[in-house]
């Protein structure tokens, strides 16, 4: 039987090379980003991530909460100025891995990881620490690291979702990574 494993996806193209080598396990595409802006922009990810993922017949799950964007906000407040890669980018990967390990726990889940590794933009050692350290707070979930973009995977993922035709974005997603 295989084990459980929650994956936190930020767009279809990011989870498009990733979900090819996760077959080892019983695997749920989670999404969950309120950082993503504008509304029009969020949608276009959300459709196009729901969309492709039917296409392939992937699990998922979208998270849709309320007061989501809120809380977003109010994690990162005081560091709207920061750059991108800076200590706003650590809240907001804590901010959405903590609910991928929080949906893990509601489904009895054995692992949780993050497609956000595939980016080249994205500090992978610094994701890597965030998730073992919310794996310290919840027992029975460990933090699988997978950099995703090592061995050509940034490369094979811009194949992927080239062949694909998936809509690419130009910035991260936050307002504050627009610039």
């Amino acid at each position: 039987m295989k084990e459980k494993l929650v994956v936190h996806t930020c767009c279809a193209v990011c989870m498009s090379y990733p979900r090819t080598i996760l077959e080892d396990y019983d695997t749920v595409f989670y999404f969950y980003n309120p950082n993503i802006y504008p509304i029009s922009e969020y949608e276009r990810r959300r459709d196009e991530f729901i969309s492709y993922a039917d296409k392939l017949g992937i699990r998922y799950y979208i998270s849709e909460e309320k007061e989501a964007v809120e809380n977003w906000y109010k994690d990162i407040e005081g560091f709207e100025n920061e750059p991108e890669k800076g200590a706003r980018c650590s809240i907001c990967f804590k901010h959405r891995m903590k609910k991928a390990f929080e949906y893990a726990s509601d489904i009895d889940a054995k692992y949780v990881a993050t497609v956000m590794t595939v980016s080249p933009h994205k500090n992978s050692k610094v994701i890597e620490m965030i998730g073992n350290s919310l794996a310290s707070e919840y027992e029975n979930i460990e933090y699988l690291h997978f950099d995703f973009k090592k061995k050509d995977g940034f490369k094979k993922t811009n194949i992927i979702a080239n062949e694909a035709g998936l809509y690419r974005q130009n910035y991260c997603g936050c307002e504050f990574s627009i610039r």
